[in-house]
């Protein structure tokens, strides 16, 4: 039996439900087209378990039936769900640290004084790829604890998104172990968190600032929808995805910058930032800048 140009009957015949090559590459292509992100051969049995823990909770059989779901749904909810399980969520607050140095030292000063002047009064910050929230939330800190703060009237949000429903639902939650804070300076945890039953919890005043949202990095139109920023954290995304995603990204994300606005990516991912930017070197960090 042929379907789609795969030979399938061994499939049906032995209830096989290991991944052969023709089958994850029909997947792995799929992932690509939707998201950017791209498996090779190497993580074939990742992805292995990830699909059959998704078809045991539709009670699929076999990896064919599965594609052809995922292939015919178009409302995408159930591709979302597998996202769900294949994208990576590792993060930690104030990741990279110097990058939010320069945060606080050097441009946020920088975005007040060109701001003063004018009738804005409002900064915007997007955290692209926020994961379960510590990214964004170390923004809000960075901004709250900004030697230059802004001024009384001003106001600001942060805006976290991910292409993982279940991390977005965790950012919004803000509650955190005491692993995951346990590297904060104390002052940090008491200003910021309350100690709850379930955790440690972002208190109200930061997350009135913050708020979450599924988005594809990949679909300009899922970012438009977020409006313009000053600041976009993009880090450690690029390396997820295949060459021409991570272009058409970095394009998608220079359209929201506002002209003078800043770009923080990963220091292994800053080759894939494309000379429309201006690069700008402030202590240890590599930053880059939208023309004005």
């Amino acid at each position: 039996m042929i379907y789609n140009n795969f030979v399938i009957d061994r499939f049906d015949r032995f209830g096989d439900l290991k991944l052969n090559r023709e089958v994850f590459g029909r997947f792995s292509k799929l992932i690509k087209e939707k998201t950017g992100i791209f498996f090779d051969l190497s993580k074939m049995y990742f992805l292995e378990t990830r699909l059959k823990k998704r078809m045991k909770e539709r009670e699929i059989k076999n990896f064919l039936d599965y594609l052809v779901l995922l292939e015919t749904d178009y409302t995408d909810r159930e591709f979302k769900e597998l996202l769900n399980e294949i994208t990576v969520q590792e993060t930690s607050f104030f990741r990279i640290n110097p990058h939010f140095k320069t945060f606080s030292t050097y441009v946020m000063p920088d975005l007040i004084s060109r701001k003063r002047n004018s009738d804005a009064g409002f900064l915007s910050f997007l955290s692209a790829g926020c994961s379960s929230g510590q990214e964004a939330y170390s923004i809000a800190f960075s901004v709250f604890e900004s030697k230059k703060p802004i001024p009384p009237h001003w106001d600001f949000s942060v805006v976290g998104v991910d292409i993982s429903t279940k991390a977005i639902e965790s950012a919004r939650a803000g509650v955190y172990q005491n692993s995951e804070i346990s590297r904060l300076p104390e002052r940090i945890v008491a200003r910021f968190f309350e100690k709850t039953e379930k955790g440690f919890k972002v208190k109200d005043f930061v997350r009135n600032k913050t708020m979450f949202r599924y988005a594809n990095l990949f679909k300009e139109e899922d970012l438009r929808v977020s409006g313009q920023f000053d600041v976009i954290f993009c880090r450690y995304v690029l390396i997820y995805l295949e060459e021409n995603a991570k272009k058409k990204v970095i394009d998608n994300l220079f359209k929201i910058l506002n002209p003078g606005g800043f770009l923080f990516v990963a220091p292994s991912e800053s080759y894939n930032v494309s000379d429309r930017f201006a690069r700008v070197i402030y202590g240890d960090s590599v930053l880059f800048q939208k023309p004005f």
